[in-house]
Order: C-alpha cells, then structure tokens, then sequence
C-alpha cells in the first residue's frame, strides 16, 4: 500500500467510539454521516455499490430498521467503512445483539459484548441493572435487606436461599446493589434499602425487561407445586374488547398502587415474594368478528 493510499485510510478511521453504542443501526447512521463529512463521494448508492448490493435502498432500509444485514455483508460493510479490526469484531458483535429473534440469542450475543473492556467501561450501570433483574441473587438480597434481623453474613443469607450461593457471589450481589443505590449502610453499618419499591415500568421491548418477566413467569409456573396456603395462583380466560382491555389495564394499575401501600405498612417482613401478573392475547391480532355483509336489496 502506497503511503498516501495508507495516509488516506488513516484519515478515514473513525473518532467515533463504537464502544459506547449498543445499537449498530444507530452507530451506522453516525458512522455513514461522518464518512460523508469527509468525502461526499461516501453516500447510501456508493456505499452499496461498494457492497455489491442489487438494491440501492437496501442499505437505507437497513439503517431505518427495515431491513437486517448478513453476517456476510456486515463483515463486508466493516471492512467498507473503514473500521479497525477490534471496532470490526465489535460491530459484527452489535449485529448479532440487534438482530437476535430470541431472548437467548440477544442474552448469547450481549455476552459476547460484555467480554470487552472498553463496552464494561461505559455500560457498567446498565449491566448492573440487567444483572439486578436477570440475576435471582440480587433480587432476592435486594429485599432480604428489608428482614430486621438481616446479616450480611454469607452462611446466614445461603440458609435462607432457596438455590447455592459462595461467599463471594454473596459479596458481589452487595456491591452491585450499593452501586445501583438499591441499598446502603446506615449511621449503625446495617444494610437498609433506599427504596421500598422498584418499577420495572412499561419499556417491555427492553431485552432486561423482556428476559425479567419471561424468568419470573416461568417460577410462577413452578410454584404450583408449592404448598397452597404459601402460593395464590388463578386466571381467567375470556373474550373482551378493546375497551374492556383498557379497563381491566386501569384496575391493575389501582390494584398494584393498594399492594404498595400493604407493603408500606408491612414491618416486619419474613419471605421474598413475587408477584407477576399478566393480560395477553390467546388470538392473534387481527381476527376480530367481521361484520356480517347487508344483503342485497
């Protein structure tokens, strides 16, 4: 290589930290401007024909979210748009995470990314609350704290798990709960909770969120064999409309806001319990009754 084709490549490297993204459609759009920035010939057609792509939008379309790349054409594309071998390695990573179909594939994939130091550097605090949902140590020692007779001492929180724990695992479910500011040590050096409720909320197109409720409906599941005077289970089947949906949405809200309350007064806590619930369609979308047609006059 040529010096100037070698200075040329230098000049093209990206000031962009990929490490700081999750999303490599967003970095792909970032990356894209900044090429362009540099040489107008780095347009959305260039940039496909580069890619031996038939479909000139394709590369649009993949950046809108409408469309996904190979594992084939993301190796392509990282080596298109100038990207340094580790950068390269992270964004085929960032693929892999962006396009997963399942849970355990997006799970497989974030893994992957965890392994580099540079990704663990920026993202600490939000693996630490996907580790705080995701982990049952941590959800379970989160509220533990709450017992009066809590001990942070290993052999007496492994006597009250319902699963092994080490010492160490015990240790470092505690860190990572100071530093998310779930717990803290009082004036006496006793662990005490910040907050007395933690709102999963609404953003269930989260993989943290998605991977919670999947985990703990799955223990829902597994506690009926439990004996019945420490589990409630029941459910209802039944044909609503949208606006009855929207209702029965309304009471839950209320329902968990009394549950709260409860809660609240509760001083002297003795179990962890979760309660999960959920309203879901069994028919899919789009099945509704149609209206019968007017008969011909």
């Amino acid at each position: 290589m040529s010096s100037a084709l070698r200075d040329d490549a230098i000049m093209r490297q990206t000031k962009l930290d990929i490490f700081t993204y999750t999303d490599f459609r967003a970095f792909l759009k970032d990356r894209l401007a900044e090429l362009k920035a540099l040489d107008s010939k780095y347009s959305l057609r260039y940039l496909s024909d580069r890619l031996g792509l038939s479909s000139k939008s394709h590369l649009k379309m993949v950046v809108d979210g409408a469309r996904n790349l190979s594992p084939e054409c993301a190796a392509k594309l990282a080596r298109v748009i100038c990207l340094k071998d580790d950068e390269a390695a992270f964004f085929l990573q960032m693929v892999r995470y962006g396009q997963a179909k399942s849970i355990e594939e997006k799970q497989d994939a974030l893994a992957e990314m965890r392994r580099r130091r540079r990704f663990l550097a920026v993202h600490q605090m939000e693996l630490d609350r996907f580790d705080y949902l995701n982990e049952p140590l941590t959800l379970i020692l989160r509220e533990m704290v709450a017992f009066p007779d809590f001990s942070d001492d290993p052999a007496w929180i492994a006597a009250r798990l319902p699963f092994r724990a080490a010492p160490k695992q015990v240790a470092e479910a505690l860190e990572k709960l100071e530093r998310l500011e779930m717990i803290r040590r009082d004036e006496t050096g006793k662990w005490i909770q910040t907050r007395t409720h933690q709102k999963t909320g609404d953003a269930l197109f989260s993989l943290t969120l998605k991977a919670f409720y999947e985990t703990m409906f799955q223990k829902a599941a597994q506690s009926v064999n439990a004996p019945s005077d420490v589990r409630n289970l029941g459910g209802l089947t039944m044909a609503i409309s949208r606006r009855s949906y929207d209702r029965l949405s309304e009471l839950y809200r209320r329902f968990i806001d009394d549950a709260r309350a409860i809660i609240d007064e509760d001083e002297r806590p003795e179990q962890v319990y979760q309660l999960v619930m959920g309203l879901f369609p069994l028919t899919a979308p789009g099945l509704a009754p149609v209206a019968p047609e007017k008969a011909d006059s």
